[in-house]
């Protein structure tokens, strides 16, 4: 038995999900509605959802999405037999670099199974994986956890808009157990998902309370990569000075070579020297 929480500020949306919820599901489910158009952040409004459950399974979805499985409850309820499992999805990453983001990395780093696209126009199947396959941090389209799981972690209400939330969660649960990306339940999905300014600074937040100590070893080309895509986005958006530097160095890939760490600091002095060419009011 499941219970189904959903953040829903569309109403045709919700109608939608919820009627093919009820064609497709195929057990024993409750849906939990949380009207938020814009009351609440989206970890608010999943914890406020999960006090009202009643069964053992929390499935926390988007609206925006549409159950390609029949009887697909079956098989979510069988994952959760897994060893360890933490937080079960349909789309994670499998590498936690030191600079602040989300779930994706690369699409070498990716684990996806989902139709993308517009609700009435093109769509496109992402699948980069078969075989059921441990991550770390998952998209929050579908985040799946044991009741007695989530009464150890719930979602941190620091977090106040609507990012951040999944990245956070499921990193918190990988210390401890497993999380699953599973390809056996298909969606589609109608958004990619909009990376802004409130989005830089969530993944901030939880790269300075969570760190990216989850890997034996590092991975310096794309730790590289990342950083400096980070240190583009964060220049962008803020000027650069000592304070900004600093905030941004304390992300530093330090487990990285000798080689990786003189080109970083060489992208520094070049951002310092040609500072009046990156962030503008």
């Amino acid at each position: 038995m499941i219970s189904i929480i959903i953040s829903s500020y569309r109403p045709n949306c919700f109608s939608d999900v919820e009627k093919n919820i009820a064609a497709t599901c195929g057990v024993t489910y409750e849906l939990i509605k949380i009207n938020n158009p814009g009351i609440m952040g989206t970890s608010e409004a999943y914890n406020k959802g999960a006090l009202e459950a009643r069964y053992d399974i929390l499935l926390f979805i988007h609206e925006d999405i549409k159950f390609m499985t029949p009887n697909w409850g079956r098989l979510l309820i069988n994952h959760h037999l897994l060893e360890k499992a933490g937080v079960i999805g349909l789309a994670g990453g499998i590498y936690v670099p030191s600079a602040p983001g989300g779930w994706f990395t690369d699409n070498e780093h990716a684990l996806i199974n989902i139709i993308q696209g517009e609700k009435d126009g093109p769509k496109k199947k992402i699948q980069t994986f078969s075989e059921v396959q441990k991550a770390f941090a998952l998209d929050g389209v579908f985040l799946s956890i044991k009741k007695q799981i989530f009464a150890q972690y719930k979602f941190d209400e620091h977090l106040k808009g609507h990012h951040g939330y999944d990245t956070e969660i499921t990193l918190r649960i990988a210390k401890r157990y497993f999380n699953y990306v599973i390809s056996d339940i298909l969606i589609e999905h109608y958004s990619a998902g909009k990376p802004d300014l409130e989005w830089n600074k969530a993944n901030i937040y939880i790269r300075k309370k969570l760190g990216s100590n989850f890997h034996k070893e590092s991975n310096d080309e794309l730790e590289l990569t990342l950083f400096v895509n980070y240190l583009h986005q964060y220049f962008s958006q803020n000027r650069i000075n000592l304070i900004s530097i600093l905030e941004t160095f304390q992300f530093f890939p330090i487990r990285t070579s000798f080689r990786t760490k003189k080109i970083i600091l060489n992208k520094y002095y070049n951002f310092v020297k040609f500072r009046n060419s990156y962030h503008r009011e």
